[in-house]
């Protein structure tokens, strides 16, 4: 676990300096997406095949499935912008946050919820939380406390927590392959280009 975090503490200033650069980068074709239904812009890295009402799978939330690649009836790689997606008080002040209490809420994010990494990243003039998903999970088979067996896992995500002027979203990359630095790089480009209307 101590391995784990510092791993993932060591790669955090590398991701946000990264993050810049990579979306800064991005091809400069694309295509905006606007939904009126939920009053925002952000830019795909092509047209969305699809547009789901995230809904259908989840009953409990509301937001937009913005489907890029599919097989058959299965999403393979999709973005999800998911409005009302947390509460004020779910994070502290991330644009007042101390460094230790940053740790504190990114080892705590990275138990509760599986991260492999955690970090705050610069979007609209405020830190938002960058998290992905781990690739592989450690389980407690035969539930004695310690874990026995490593799933690897087909696909990964990359979820943003951002707040918003008039709610807080989540937007999230989702792909049932390993992403690929061309995914990364659009996605990170999306996150920089996000606006509500």
């Amino acid at each position: 676990m101590m391995k784990r975090m510092i791993l993932s503490l060591m790669c955090v200033f590398t991701l946000v300096l990264a993050f810049s650069a990579n979306a800064a980068l991005a091809a400069s074709d694309g295509y905006f997406y606007t939904s009126n239904r939920f009053g925002y812009t952000i830019k795909c890295p092509q047209k969305p095949i699809a547009v789901m009402d995230l809904s259908i799978f989840s009953p409990q939330e509301k937001g937009d499935i913005l489907v890029f690649e599919n097989d058959g009836y299965s999403l393979t790689k999709y973005w999800v912008v998911s409005p009302d997606a947390f509460t004020n008080d779910t994070f502290p002040d991330l644009d007042n946050i101390s460094e230790q209490d940053a740790k504190d809420l990114f080892a705590h994010l990275m138990v509760e919820r599986g991260y492999e990494s955690v970090s705050l990243v610069p979007i609209n003039g405020h830190n938002a939380i960058y998290a992905v998903t781990a690739k592989n999970i450690q389980v407690d088979t035969n539930k004695d406390g310690k874990a026995d067996q490593t799933i690897e896992e087909p696909g990964q995500n990359i979820e943003t927590y951002l707040k918003g002027n008039k709610t807080n979203y989540c937007i999230v990359l989702s792909s049932k392959k390993a992403i690929t630095q061309d995914d990364i790089n659009a996605y990170q480009y999306g996150l920089l280009s996000f606006r509500e209307n």
